[in-house]
């Protein structure tokens, strides 16, 4: 049975917000209007509360005003919207956060690994490893939570190796409306004669209904590789800074080539995240965090997808530390060589928030190294935004990032309320057997169109607004106004035979692939009735630049089936064919 959690209770502050602290439920909600918390534990208990309220309210009432969480990691306000210059504010949350259960499950005699939607990474991780040495390729920030992860593409540390989360999910259960004014669960269907599994296989989460299960097949998940090596490379930022103390855009131009080179050319079992942080002093230090899996298991199975990786030996692992570390020379000392070595570092940003030892060597358990890397870091202000990079940095481009981080852009001065020490661009690896689990651009598997990507970007800033903050929502604005020119700033220098404003965003072609929805962005663009971030505005379809014309046209097509009264809604939600 659901528990209903009304805005009076002790218990009721933090369950009415998530992560991000930007968003939270307004204070008008009532209890005399059933408005609230529902906690679930079972698909059953969220057809039992859907089915009450539509009883209680009629349908179009409460359509685009109910809303599904199940770790509280959205970027955006999908689940904690305010009415506040919406029309469709969030009034009733579905909160799966107590379904964590993974388990197993046999459907036509063929064994699943079951994974409820509140079952965190570092659940999902430490289970898998421990019952069935096995490992999903998912990410590495230990709260957040399956249900809308998954969903979206599941992206971590073991991708280059062995592909995305969704390239092994066979399929979902989801609780759908019935077509009769109420709401049913839809079993998990291995023919996926209504697409639903193709559709969670990187659409993203809550367009078509609430998912209360994924469906992996017990005999074709990746091993869990043994062992793991880790260095955290100091880049300094004085060697991009003349003389004159303006930015050097060509030198910083040709490391960032160097490293697109670099990550191109690295073995599959590494992974690296570049977190370009903004520079606050002189001797502010950007870095590269780089993990090699190695050991018997450290190999992929071309019977999986994708192609036949040999596992590697830690001899192997630390050359490839050293190979990275030479590409990238003379911008990176070689490993365990550097003034920086030993010195205690914070690793800033999503993923992986921890404190690390500058140009150090760590050695251990693959699943300690994740026990290492998955903090989630504070519960914070933030803002985000996305790339997939599939050409090599320009000059321009280069030169843009560079005066954008050190707060040097023409005409985008650095708000007083930004906190510049949070402030970064993180550019990890991308590509290698992600590229080969599907198609590119028209993907026959998955709803994952970015199959040519080598690096993939997520901008990140963040700040706190304390009890004597004054006028929080103007530093909020004026924050996000800087970050989001200073995006589109980037993106036009990179593509400047592209016509303006749309230029300031990646726009799929030679040089990028669009965006990542599960770093979901609104300035993009936003539903009718939702209120898009400041900005230049992005003319074309935000559905298109998320998932490419081919993948976004399907995913209308089966909300137009699965959903076609459009009652699960949000801000970008996957809207009707006919809508936007």
């Amino acid at each position: 049975m659901y528990t209903y959690i009304d805005p009076s209770k002790n218990n009721y502050p933090g369950l009415d917000r998530g992560f991000n602290q930007r968003y939270k439920l307004d204070s008008d909600l009532s209890d005399s209007n059933g408005e609230g918390v529902y906690l679930t534990y079972s698909a059953s208990d969220i057809t039992d509360v859907l089915n009450l309220l539509v009883e209680k309210y009629t349908i179009d009432e409460i359509t685009g005003k109910v809303r599904i969480i199940s770790g509280g990691h959205c970027y955006e306000d999908f689940t904690f919207q305010s009415q506040t210059g919406n029309a469709n504010g969030t009034r009733y949350v579905i909160d799966l956060s107590n379904m964590r259960g993974i388990s197993e499950e046999t459907v036509d005699d063929v064994t699943y690994v079951t994974v409820e939607p509140g079952a965190s990474n570092w659940l999902i991780q430490q289970t898998l490893h421990s019952r069935y040495a096995v490992a999903l390729p998912g990410g590495s920030c230990y709260s957040v939570c399956a249900g809308g992860h998954v969903a979206g593409g599941g992206y971590g540390l073991l991708s280059r190796l062995h592909g995305l989360t969704v390239d092994y999910l066979a399929g979902v259960e989801m609780v759908i409306s019935d077509g009769a004014g109420g709401f049913t669960v839809r079993a998990f269907d291995p023919t996926d004669a209504d697409q639903l599994n193709w559709a969670c296989r990187g659409g993203g989460a809550g367009h078509f209904g609430v998912i209360t299960k994924y469906y992996f097949e017990k005999n074709k998940v990746p091993p869990a590789p043994e062992n793991a090596l880790l260095i955290t490379l100091p880049v300094p930022w004085s060697q991009f800074i003349n003389s004159d103390e303006t930015v050097d855009g060509d030198a910083f131009n040709q490391f960032m080539q160097a490293y697109y080179i670099a990550c191109q050319t690295l073995v599959p079992q590494a992974f690296t995240l570049g977190k370009f942080t903004f520079m606050t002093s002189a001797d502010d230090v950007m870095s590269i965090v780089m993990q090699v899996v190695y050991g018997a298991s450290s190999g992929h199975d071309a019977a999986l997808g994708g192609n036949a990786v040999a596992a590697i030996t830690k001899d192997e692992a630390v050359k490839a530390i050293n190979d990275f570390a030479a590409a990238l020379s003379p911008w990176v000392s070689m490993p365990q060589t550097s003034v920086y070595r030993g010195r205690s570092f914070q690793l800033i940003g999503h993923p992986v928030s921890a404190t690390v030892s500058l140009d150090t060597i760590y050695d251990l358990p693959w699943i300690d190294m994740t026990q290492l890397l998955n903090g989630s870091g504070e519960n914070q202000n933030g803002k985000y935004k996305s790339s997939y990079i599939a050409g090599n940095f320009v000059l321009n481009e280069s030169t843009a990032m560079a005066e954008f981080l050190t707060g040097t852009q023409v005409n985008n001065a650095v708000p007083v309320g930004a906190d510049l020490s949070q402030t970064l661009i993180q550019i990890d690896s991308y590509g290698a057997q992600i590229n080969a689990m599907d198609t590119d651009l028209t993907p026959l598997n998955t709803a994952i169109a970015a199959r040519n990507s080598i690096l993939k970007t997520q901008y990140q800033t963040y700040w706190k607004n304390y009890e004597d903050t004054s006028d929080p929502t103007t530093r909020e604005t004026d924050i996000v106004t800087w970050f989001n020119a200073g995006y589109n700033n980037i993106h036009a220098q990179a593509q400047p035979l592209k016509s303006a404003p749309d230029n300031g965003y990646p726009l799929w072609g030679e040089k990028f692939q669009g965006c990542y929805f599960n770093y979901p962005d609104r300035q993009i663009g936003v539903n009718s009735g939702y209120k898009a971030d400041p900005g230049d505005a992005y003319s074309g379809d935000f559905c298109e630049l998320y998932f490419g014309t081919d993948v976004a046209t399907k995913l209308k097509a089966i909300k137009a089936v699965i959903d076609p009264g459009n009652f699960f809604a949000f801000a970008q939600s996957i809207p009707l064919p006919e809508e936007r």
